[in-house]
């Protein structure tokens, strides 16, 4: 599929604000509010827009756990999957291909919390299992869709480690949760009907919960397939990674339209880079590139390519 440049703009505006309002978008992209919200339904219906999530913080860590299967066919990696996707601390699945077969994310409040989690896991699957290993997000940025238009944009909030705070979350938090975390864009009026709680007071508790970085930020899934570009994984184990390499990495991230989203990590793998290309060529230029731009730090590379991304649920089912 193709955009044109009004589609282009549209994408862009919500990538930079996942809840613009239609009248906002309309006006950055002079055009009309008729035509902007007919345009983002149109885009839903061919499933280039997949969802607008909300991203909740609850102290939890985001552990990614890379998985290579010995014996495996079809049936059973759908039964994987479907496990996985049930399970009430799993956000992320991802079948891929290169050095790893299945990459997926455990959200755990502790490391404690994370082995009691990843043992239980292990026992259903480990018996496909050939190897495995994972990562923990210490810090990340997301970018972002900016390769849409080919130039880059200011970082959506940086995610950091966890502090051990206080979280004041209620029945009617968790009501108004249960409804945004997979449509970030749902009207106040939606969420008071079918919550049940006056519109003001719905405005008032997202508000709340923005502040008190409940609601961490709001994203919007696209499927880069649809489009003609491929989604590659790529993770770094780096040596002598000092502040200032961060900062390196961090701004190299920031000039590349192709990365959307960017973690440090302690783990298997320090630096952890999500990235779109159209070909293995700019893919292969982008590897050269990072090659020389850290290659004096980096110690192993590795590059998946990513397939369709399952749950993207960022509100544990635990807390619902």
């Amino acid at each position: 599929m193709t955009l044109d440049t009004l589609d282009k703009k549209i994408i862009n505006c919500l990538n930079e604000n996942t809840k613009s309002q239609y009248s906002e978008i309309a006006k950055k992209c002079n055009s009309s509010k008729e035509v902007i919200s007919y345009r983002i339904k149109n885009l839903q219906t061919k499933g280039i827009i997949k969802e607008f999530v909300t991203i909740f913080g609850f102290g939890y860590w985001s552990n990614k756990i890379l998985i290579s299967f010995s014996k495996i066919d079809n049936t059973r990696e759908e039964e994987i999957i479907n496990f996985l996707k049930s399970h009430s601390n799993i956000n992320w699945i991802t079948p891929c291909s290169g050095s790893w077969d299945m990459v997926f994310s455990i959200m755990a409040k502790n490391p404690k919390h994370f082995d009691e989690l990843l043992r239980k896991i292990l026992k259903e699957i480990g018996e496909n299992i050939s190897q495995y290993k994972m990562g923990t997000s210490v810090g990340s940025y997301t970018f972002g869709h900016t390769y849409i238009l080919g130039k880059t944009t200011e970082p959506k909030k940086k995610e950091t480690e966890n502090k051990n705070r206080k979280i004041t979350f209620d029945k009617k938090d968790k009501e108004i949760a249960k409804i945004i975390h997979t449509n970030a864009r749902t009207k106040l009026i939606n969420i008071s009907i079918q919550t049940k709680i006056p519109v003001d007071t719905v405005k008032y508790r997202i508000k709340k919960m923005e502040e008190n970085k409940i609601i961490k930020r709001y994203r919007m899934i696209l499927d880069p397939s649809k489009l003609g570009y491929n989604r590659y994984e790529i993770f770094l184990q780096c040596i002598n990674l000092t502040e200032q390499k961060i900062k390196q990495f961090y701004n190299f991230a920031k000039n590349s339209p192709n990365i959307e989203y960017l973690s440090k990590c302690v783990g298997s793998w320090n630096i952890e880079f999500t990235v779109h290309f159209k070909t293995n060529q700019e893919l292969r230029n982008f590897v050269l590139n990072v090659k020389k731009e850290f290659g004096e730090i980096i110690q192993n590379f590795e590059t998946i390519t990513l397939f369709e991304t399952y749950n993207f649920i960022y509100f544990p089912k635990e807390l619902r």
